[in-house]
């Protein structure tokens, strides 16, 4: 099954002599490579791979040049097995290692470890909410983990929930995708993240993936659907549903007409005005849609290029989209202007999947 995925984050450096936590606006002149460039995540092989990082230098303009596996360059060893997810806060990087378990914490400036938080069991997902805490999605303990910071720890869990997945922070409340993880599931857990207690569980369409906030700060959640591959005649429509997260009353939803499409990559602008998604997983191309204006399942197309990764330059507009080829020999980073126009592309490393603007 497709390895999950967020959006653009902060790095690199050769050199070791950067202060732990410098100040984010602030750019020693001596390294000017991390005044623009995006961070890119590859998943690396299904089975058995090693998951690295990319550096693109450049901006919204193009790219100037690119890195592969700085994490290696910088640290000296690998990452592990296949890298899933990559966030970055005021103060970290976080890669969530699927295969290995394990969760990385990187300067959000040198990208030298500060951490590997173990305890996991099939890792997805990670949130932060800049407190000194992350909250790590695992579909293997079906549990969204609190993980104290300063001791690189789980301290807490949220347990009601069912392959957790995508997760969003909104009104001091966390939201949950429930997936179902290789099962199925059509919900959205809500925690009190205080108390760490379930408040209850908000109904949505079959396999939601992805939490994302609009303009008016009403949350929106892509459901994948499901293809029964035992022919059994299983198959489920996918959909998007949304909700107020003050009252977790659902606004409105919409059922896809495509049975084989299961949408993937919710991504937002800066302000929530505009939303973007993959149309099918795999191979689909680039719908955006205005959700003050969405009548029916959005299917207009954007950008027609088989997209695996999507990410959306929060300052510029910019679409970073990410195409695995043919999953065993480097992929491709696309960048195109916000009107769907090509820009520039690259080659980066084996399945790129996620993209993080460096500085943003």
């Amino acid at each position: 099954m497709k390895q999950i995925k967020i959006i653009f984050s902060t790095l690199l450096s050769i050199s070791f002599l950067m202060s732990c936590n410098p100040d984010p606006d602030h750019v020693d002149p001596s390294y000017p490579y991390l005044e623009n460039g995006f961070l890119i995540m590859n998943e690396g092989a299904f089975s058995g791979g090693i998951g690295t990082l990319s550096f693109s230098f450049g901006d919204n303009s193009g790219f100037d040049s690119v890195r592969n596996d700085v994490f290696q360059e910088i640290n000296g060893r690998s990452l592990g097995n296949l890298a899933n997810y990559t966030l970055k806060d005021d103060s970290y990087i976080y890669v969530v290692m699927n295969g290995a378990a394990t969760v990385e914490i990187l300067d959000r400036i040198t990208l030298e470890s500060r951490g590997t938080i173990t305890g996991f069991k099939s890792p997805r997902q990670v949130i932060s909410l800049n407190d000194g805490y992350i909250y790590v999605s695992d579909w293997g303990s079906n549990a969204v983990y609190k993980v104290d910071l300063s001791s690189s720890s789980i301290v807490d869990s949220l347990k009601n929930t069912n392959g957790p997945e995508g997760m969003f922070f909104a009104d001091g409340k966390l939201f949950v995708a429930n997936s179902g993880g290789y099962g199925l599931d059509s919900s959205v857990s809500v925690y009190s993240v205080n108390s760490m207690t379930h408040e209850g569980n908000i109904q949505v369409g079959i396999k939601p993936l992805e939490i994302m906030d609009d303009a008016q700060g009403n949350l929106w959640v892509l459901c994948s659907g499901y293809s029964d591959w035992s022919g059994a005649g299983g198959d489920r429509y996918s959909s998007i549903f949304n909700f107020d997260p003050k009252t977790s009353n659902v606004l409105a939803n919409y059922t896809n007409s495509i049975l084989t499409d299961h949408p993937s990559e919710l991504r937002s602008n800066s302000t929530g005005s505009e939303l973007y998604f993959i149309q099918d997983s795999y191979n689909g191309n680039v719908i955006k849609f205005s959700p003050n204006q969405i009548t029916s399942y959005p299917t207009q197309v954007l950008i027609s290029h088989s997209a695996y990764g999507l990410a959306i330059d929060r300052v510029s507009g910019a679409i970073l989209v990410l195409d695995a080829l043919d999953y065993q020999s480097p992929g491709r980073a696309l960048l195109y202007n916000e009107s769907g126009s090509i820009i520039d592309s690259s080659l980066v490393g084996l399945i790129p999947a996620m993209a993080i603007q460096t500085l943003d």
